[in-house]
């Protein structure tokens, strides 16, 4: 039976060539890929720093911590996120010791809705983390509007989205941090890893020594202690096992930074092609607008589309699910939070409309750029026989 999944890994010359060579060089930890993946993938997206981690929770997580270490925050003091995301947006707040605060989302475009933001705003509130689901950016000209109104700072969990644009700005870049996964299925894949890009050279150091058990920033990696005169040195050694936070083991490998290297020559067609899926399923689906919401782009934005979220107008989404899968047709709900287990007694559902609607009735599957016209074809075909 044929397999359809959400995402997909190609494998490369230029991912075997690097990897290669770190085999050769014998050099696994942070070194010359790294740095090359945090230059060249923060300039892509408009900054000048990045700072790698090894998943893009963790990125998430020192990226709140740096801002709450440095901003003086309080345990208890309020972080808005949307109603709609990943746990993991949760969790860095209440593991920073923080109060997620959510925000309904939008019923077009997913994101979280600008217009519930201000009356969730309290003398406690701190940052807000806006969320850019399914590779379609929220709408961070409001966002950012609110934020600098009422004197907050912007983490963005971009971890779903990379090179997308909202007014011709970068994801990532519009706030304080942003920070991106390259977990398996996302747009850059290297098994594991996270990365987190900012202009703030304060932010920068804290986050990379958070990464590495909040070590004192004089020595991060094996090369610190490389070319210095005695009195550097003698600095450097006294220093090297010092600690000034309580931080992470969130180091990653030069072999992660080495696959999700070899991707970024490809971004644009990447890209081109997931957004070309993504139409074409849309197109070709739009016979059933009457059963389904379809996904669309916000104006003046474009999505670079980690996968194609749909919502079932009527009926049990379950069961179209189970067609699907029964197909090969690998499906995924589209991000519930607000009614999870772990979360009983934190909130109450109903008073997230959109975000129950979606729970009860949202789904997504894979628009990859691995996926061939034929799997698209098998993907409409599937969706026609169902609701015949």
């Amino acid at each position: 039976m044929r397999k359809i999944g959400v995402g997909d890994f190609i494998v490369t010359d230029l991912m075997r060539e690097y990897v290669n060579d770190i085999l050769e060089t014998r050099r696994l930890s942070y070194g010359p890929y790294c740095r090359a993946f945090e230059n060249q993938f923060a300039k892509l997206h408009s900054r000048r720093l990045g700072v790698l981690s090894n998943s893009g929770t963790s990125s998430l997580q020192v990226a709140l911590q740096a801002l709450k270490e440095l901003h003086r925050w309080n345990d208890g003091d309020e972080v808005i996120i949307p109603a709609v995301t990943f746990v993991a947006t949760a969790n860095i707040v209440l593991h920073n010791k923080m109060k997620p605060v959510l925000v309904d989302v939008e019923h077009d475009y997913y994101g979280i809705d600008p217009e519930k933001i201000a009356h969730k705003i309290t003398p406690k509130t701190r940052a807000i983390i806006p969320v850019h689901l399914f590779g379609m950016p929220c709408d961070m000209t409001s966002i950012m509007e609110i934020a600098r109104a009422h004197d907050l700072e912007v983490l963005e969990d971009s971890c779903e989205t990379a090179f997308a644009t909202h007014y011709g700005v970068p994801v990532g870049s519009w706030g304080a941090i942003g920070c991106f996964s390259m977990y398996v299925a996302h747009i850059i894949s290297a098994g594991v890893g996270g990365i987190a890009i900012t202009d703030n050279p304060d932010y920068a150091v804290k986050m990379r020594s958070l990464v590495n058990h909040g070590r004192d920033a004089i020595y991060i990696s094996i090369d610190d202690d490389d070319h210095l005169d005695r009195l550097e040195l003698k600095e450097v050694v006294e220093r090297r096992f010092k600690f000034e936070s309580i931080g992470h083991s969130y180091r990653i490998t030069e072999f992660e930074a080495a696959l999700a290297l070899a991707q970024l020559p490809d971004w644009e067609e990447m890209v081109k092609q997931r957004q070309y899926n993504a139409a074409y399923l849309t197109d070709e689906l739009a016979s059933l607008k009457d059963w389904l919401q379809l996904p669309s782009i916000r104006p003046r934005t474009t999505s670079s589309w980690m996968m194609w979220p749909f919502i079932l107008r009527e009926g049990d989404k379950w069961t179209l699910a189970t067609f699907l899968e029964e197909r090969g047709i690998e499906t995924r709900e589209m991000l519930r939070l607000t009614d999870q287990p772990c979360y009983t007694g934190f909130w109450n559902p109903d008073d997230y409309p959109v975000a129950k609607w979606m729970n009860e009735q949202g789904l997504y599957v894979g628009c990859h750029n691995g996926l061939t016209t034929d799997d698209l074809d098998y993907i409409v075909e599937a969706f026609e026989d169902y609701f015949k």
